[in-house]
């Protein structure tokens, strides 16, 4: 198939009462990708930075926001701006670093410049223009809608989309907990770990809200914590499904996985442990500081996953490759010992080199290969259909290893997909 119209996107989510099916279609193909980041990625809001990432006036962020480059940079006013990376005299890539600070971008091609919110300040012999040459449009140009929530910086080219606190709708409760693991503190974002995969960017999604594969996927890292006893604190891992916990999904897309208390690396002192778990209970009271403590993993749709201890942005680059960027998140002002192990964690467990991700990887590799195969046309995310929560809002609320998260991204990826806007 070569065009996709509205009626034949919204077939490839079959969403019945007794199955949930989606198209292997929606994973293949560079049509269908270029169609995600036309009705998607181009249309809601779309996560650029962290405000940690460009705290002082000059800071910048090289990024994408779809499958456009964007710098994210801050003026000198303290004003944020997401800009094209594209300069508007021939069209070169105007900023080749990833972050930095700088009073000005200066093109590398032809040395125009412009200042971090935009407006072109410089041409070199610029009296080799028409005295009337207009300037004015010469302006990087800008994302027209920026907003954030909780530090967490969005961009979207759309300038008629919802506002930001509506696009997170019931999210936006899970990051308010999120935020007050710094217990009164503010996060500061580390330098990312960075790695890709030969699949779709989609698997990655639809992944970090799965409770139904680790005990089978990660089984022999499991295996391995259970052999040095010790090692990581706080979670059972001998478990292949898991009951206690829940899933949750929304009407916007955004889905949860929760259960028990986050794995952590060890390594912290009894005493700063306590006095990290009474400052928590101090602002939050006791039932209030459990939930803050609660492991607590979640989608943002379409693309940025928010952890414990870090967050993980999912930059699709074709329909069968994906670069993954992970960013440990340190708490300004919290011991030594606590940021520690944070750092320690998304080295062990989520990073390049970690004990799960490349577990992960290699399943979204096999399953792009796969998918190869004629004759398989559908794929089911049926688990726990009809047995789910459903609450008057649109909230579901289903066990631990339910595919509830899953079926609320295909939801929103078809709602989206079969627009005409």
């Amino acid at each position: 198939m070569d065009t996709y119209t509205p009626e034949t996107l919204q077939a490839l989510v079959d969403d019945q009462p007794e199955e949930f099916r989606v198209s292997t279609a929606a994973y293949r193909g560079k049509e269908i990708f270029e169609e995600e980041m036309d009705r998607i990625f181009h249309k809601t809001w779309i996560f650029l930075c962290h405000e940690s990432e460009i705290a002082k006036p000059g800071d910048f962020k090289s990024t994408q926001l779809g499958s456009r480059p964007v710098i994210v940079s801050r003026a000198r006013d303290g004003k944020i701006h997401a800009l094209l990376n594209v300069c508007t005299h021939r069209g070169a890539t105007l900023c080749r670093e990833e972050h930095g600070n700088t009073r000005a971008f200066v093109c590398p091609y032809h040395g125009w410049s412009f200042r971090p919110s935009g407006e072109l300040i410089g041409i070199p012999d610029e009296d080799r223009y028409h005295a009337c040459f207009n300037k004015a449009d010469k302006n990087l140009k800008a994302v027209p809608r920026v907003a954030s929530y909780g530090g967490l910086v969005f961009g979207s080219f759309n300038p008629d989309v919802e506002p930001l606190e509506d696009f997170l709708g019931g999210a936006k409760q899970h990051i308010d907990i999120w935020l007050k693991r710094t217990a009164g503190g503010t996060y500061r974002v580390s330098t990312a770990h960075k790695y890709g995969y030969d699949g779709n960017w989609k698997f990655q999604a639809e992944n970090v809200c799965d409770g139904y594969h680790p005990g089978f996927v990660h089984r022999s890292a499991f295996n391995t914590v259970s052999k040095f006893s010790g090692s990581f604190e706080n979670r059972a891992l001998d478990v292949a499904v898991r009951q206690q916990g829940y899933t949750r999904g929304y009407p916007e897309g955004h889905g949860t996985l929760e259960a028990g208390a986050p794995l952590e690396s060890g390594g912290i002192d009894p005493d700063v442990r306590q006095a990290y778990n009474d400052q928590l209970t101090a602002l939050y009271g006791e039932e209030g500081a459990a939930e803050v403590l609660t492991n607590r993993q979640f989608l943002i749709f379409p693309n940025l996953t928010i952890f414990d201890f870090n967050i993980r942005v999912i930059q699709p680059i074709s329909h069968d490759r994906t670069e993954v960027y992970s960013y440990p998140l340190m708490i300004e002002g919290a011991h030594d010992q606590i940021n520690s192990n944070r750092m320690l964690d998304a080295q062990t467990r989520v990073g390049t080199a970690g004990i799960l991700s490349a577990d992960d990887i290699d399943v979204f590799a096999g399953g792009q290969n796969a998918l190869k195969a004629e004759g398989f046309d559908w794929i089911t995310l049926s688990r726990g259909l009809g047995k789910e929560e459903i609450k008057p809002d649109g909230e579901r609320v289903g066990v631990y290893s339910d595919e509830v998260p899953q079926r609320a991204f295909w939801r929103k990826w078809r709602s989206m997909m079969k627009s005409d806007s």
